[in-house]
């Protein structure tokens, strides 16, 4: 069953090293899937916006990854375009290593960042079934391809990032989408909070 990306619950730090390890293991690309979770948790692109990630937007003339990557609207949610933020050093450095060691050697027909292992481009749904399956290899339910985009707002809300930066990063025209999908409270924060009073 497919859940709705308000309904996914959000990753974890922890849950997220899991998932990395995960694929560390049992990956037939590990480069390409660690790149992708990574894009999917330190910048918070949806699965759509990660299939039609271009190298044309990711990288600068100098072949180098952008630290501000302005995505095009017709691969966005509402097609609105916005500006992405790659700046996370494990974001870059995992991004790097894929273009580098794997991404040279696929088909060059295609300026997707990520192809698929029928050398392709992913669809968004394929994109969100790649997500799918990684999470139920690391005994991860009720997980979507927006777990690591939920994920990201809650560690930068927990870092105490102002709601309307969240909101920018995520690219949400309303606030209220941000706080009512992405900003949940969390039992053991609030005792933590209370407990350092």
């Amino acid at each position: 069953m497919r859940l709705h990306e308000g309904s996914t619950k959000p990753m974890k730090p922890e849950l997220f090293q899991r998932v990395i390890d995960t694929v560390a293991e049992q990956s037939q690309d590990v480069l390409r899937d660690t790149a992708i979770l990574q894009v999917s948790y330190r910048v918070g692109l949806r699965a759509r916006e990660i299939a039609g990630l271009a190298l044309a937007d990711l990288l600068d003339n100098e072949g180098q990854i952008k630290s501000q990557v302005t995505l095009r609207k017709k691969t966005t949610k509402g097609s609105k375009g916005g500006t992405a933020y790659f700046t996370h050093p494990d974001l870059r450095a995992a991004l790097t290593k894929y273009i580098v060691e794997k991404r040279s050697t696929l088909s060059t027909e295609y300026d997707n960042v990520f192809i698929s292992k029928k050398k392709t481009p992913f669809s968004p749904s394929s994109m969100s079934r790649l997500f799918s399956n990684i999470y139920q290899k690391a005994g991860l339910e009720g997980y979507s391809s927006h777990a690591g985009r939920k994920g990201l707002a809650r560690v930068l809300n927990e870092q105490n990032v102002s709601v309307y930066n969240i909101q920018k990063i995520l690219r949400h025209s309303n606030v209220q989408t941000t706080i009512n999908h992405y900003l949940s409270v969390d039992e053991d924060v609030l005792a933590k909070i209370v407990g350092n009073v």
